[in-house]
Parts: C-alpha cells; structure tokens; sequence
C-alpha cells in the first residue's frame, strides 16, 4: 500500500498561497481498521484531520493527531476534523501498475485550524471508535482564519501476486 498526500492552502478565492507533497505512513490502529472491515467491523473512513505534532512521521503507534503548542506556536484554533463527504472518493483501477487508487479530496473552512498546522491524517469516525488510518508529516504551513485548507490524498491498493512482499 501506499499513499501521498498534496496540501494546499489558498484564499476563498482560489489563489494559492502555499502547497505541500508528502508520503504518508499507515498507523497501527490504521492496519487494525482496514483488518476489521475484513471482519465485517469496523467503519470507513470519514474525516480527515490536521494537528501540531511535527515528530517522527514514521512512529505507527500515534493513535491521534495532535493539537498542543509547539516552540512559540500556540494550539491550533477551531476544529481540526473535518467531515469527508462520501462523494469526495473516487476509486480506479489502474490495471498497468495492478493497483487500485482511490482520491480523496477534502477542505478546511477558513475557521478551522487557525495556526501553524505540521501533520493530516485520514480517520474513522465510527462503530470503533476515532480511529486514526495514517499520518503524515510536513514542514509547517501557517493557516490563518482567512484561507482554506484543502487535502489530496492518493492511496494505492496493490493486487495480484503479492509474495514479493514477504
């Protein structure tokens, strides 16, 4: 599996302000959420979320984005989980490369994580629990209450023979 995530914050207008390309890493919890949907438990992904924390993007075992101060950067301000409407994913299968993609799109309002934002993840917001899928680091993007966020994500699904993986 494997997954990218394009950042980018603009004015209401559409003018962009500043991007960011990233590769993601599937948390713990993440793997356990994908296992129980093969259980018949379980939910889908439904929010996507921003926090504070800058550390180590490749510890599995973060269970939550973070939302505290960081050096002289204050908390976040407003919320920093943001519903993804179900007709935000696309999915396709790109049968030259034996995966299945899907597209994530989703947006910050301007009052939403007002401050200096360093990490997004996609989360579960269901039966389970808040379950966070994945997370990813960047270098951090100051977001002010009059610009938007908006996440890309790619993930990628391999099929086929898989034993190369082993």
């Amino acid at each position: 599996m494997k997954a990218r995530l394009h950042l980018c914050l603009q004015r209401p207008d559409g003018t962009v302000l500043d991007e960011r390309h990233a590769s993601n890493t599937v948390m713990v919890s993440g793997a356990q959420l994908i296992a129980d949907l093969f259980a018949g438990a379980g939910s889908a992904i439904t929010h996507m979320g921003v926090g504070t924390n800058a550390e180590d993007p490749d510890d599995v075992e973060v269970t939550a984005l973070s939302n505290v101060a960081v050096d002289d950067s204050p908390p976040l301000q407003g919320s920093t989980l943001g519903p993804i409407a179900p007709d935000s994913f696309t999915t396709t299968v790109i049968r030259e490369r034996r995966v299945v993609q899907v597209r994530v799109r989703a947006t910050l309002p301007s009052d939403a994580a007002v401050g200096m934002v360093r990490e997004a993840g996609l989360v579960s917001e269901g039966v389970s629990g808040t379950v966070l899928y994945n997370r990813v680091v960047f270098a951090p993007i100051d977001k002010r209450d009059d610009h938007e966020l908006t996440l890309f994500w790619e993930v990628e699904f391999p099929y086929g023979e898989l034993q190369w993986l082993t």
